[in-house]
């Protein structure tokens, strides 16, 4: 009886301590939409701004009708998205980007930004 009252004892302990070891972390989800309009045959630049070292991003959406389409890290910690359209296109393409942000280096990023980026290509 005895050892069945010591196994129940650390079942509880063992259930208390990891509740008490949860981290109650909300994740913010923000959307931004950006359009923008370029020429025939030009290239479009978007600057994400600066990341930690924990932080980044990437493309969850990748466009469809480019010649480039990538993100590119700057030494300063900034992340800029490059596009350049297919040679000749005209119409519409689009890019999603997945940014993580908020980590302080000892905890998870807790703010995620999802960057839709439409860009209309005309004549």
């Amino acid at each position: 009886m005895t050892t069945i009252k010591l196994y129940f004892a650390i079942l509880i302990g063992l259930a208390i301590s990891t509740q008490s070891c949860k981290k109650n972390k909300t994740i913010q989800l923000e959307r931004i939409s950006i359009s923008n309009t370029i020429r025939l045959n030009n290239s479009y630049e978007y600057d994400l701004g600066s990341f930690g070292d924990e932080e980044g991003a990437t493309i969850t959406k990748q466009a469809r009708h480019f010649s480039v389409s990538e993100l590119e890290w700057l030494s300063a910690g900034n992340i800029i998205y490059n596009y350049t359209p297919s040679t000749n296109f005209v119409g519409t393409d689009e890019v999603e980007i997945r940014s993580a942000r908020g980590s302080n280096g000892a905890s998870a990023n807790n703010k995620i930004i999802l960057t839709t980026i439409k860009i209309t290509v005309t004549n």
